[in-house]
C-alpha cells in the first residue's frame, strides 16, 4: 500500500494532506485580509490616540485654570473624549478593531485545525509503519 493511500480510521493520508492544504491557503488569505486591517488602522489609532491626548490635555488645563475643576479620571476621561470625537473616527476605530479581533480568533481556530489535522497524519504514519 502507498503512503498516500494510507487510510486510519477512515481517513486517507490524500485527503489530510488536502485539508491541511486547504487550511494553509485559508490561513494565507487570513494574514493578507489581517495586513489590510492593519494597515487601515494605524492612521486612525494614530488619530484617536492624538485626539484622545489632547482632549486629555484640555482636561488638565482646565482643572489649572479652574480650582473648583477637578480632572476626572482616566476611564472617565477617555469616555468624554468619545463623546466630543467625531462619530466616523470612533466608529472606524471600532469596526477595525472588531475586524481585527474576529480575524484573530478564526485564525487561532484555524490553527487548531491543522494541529488536528497533524495529529491525524500522525496516526497514520504510525499505522503505516506498523504494516510495514
Amino acid at each position: 500500500m502507498s503512503q498516500a493511500g494510507a487510510v486510519y480510521a477512515g481517513v486517507s493520508v490524500a485527503s489530510a494532506m488536502a485539508t491541511l492544504d486547504a487550511y494553509a491557503q485559508e490561513l494565507d488569505g487570513l494574514s493578507r485580509s489581517m495586513l489590510k486591517v492593519e494597515q487601515q488602522l494605524e492612521p486612525i489609532e494614530r488619530e484617536y490616540q492624538d485626539f484622545v491626548d489632547d482632549y486629555e490635555v484640555g482636561l488638565w488645563q482646565r482643572s489649572e485654570d479652574e480650582p473648583d475643576f477637578k480632572l476626572p479620571p482616566e476611564a472617565l476621561r477617555v469616555k468624554l473624549a468619545h463623546r466630543a470625537m467625531a462619530p466616523e473616527l470612533l466608529g472606524s476605530r471600532q469596526g477595525l478593531r472588531m475586524q481585527r479581533e474576529r480575524g484573530m480568533e478564526r485564525i487561532r481556530a484555524v490553527k487548531a485545525l491543522v494541529e488536528a489535522q497533524r495529529s491525524i497524519l500522525s496516526a497514520l504514519k504510525s499505522e503505516l509503519d506498523a504494516t510495514r
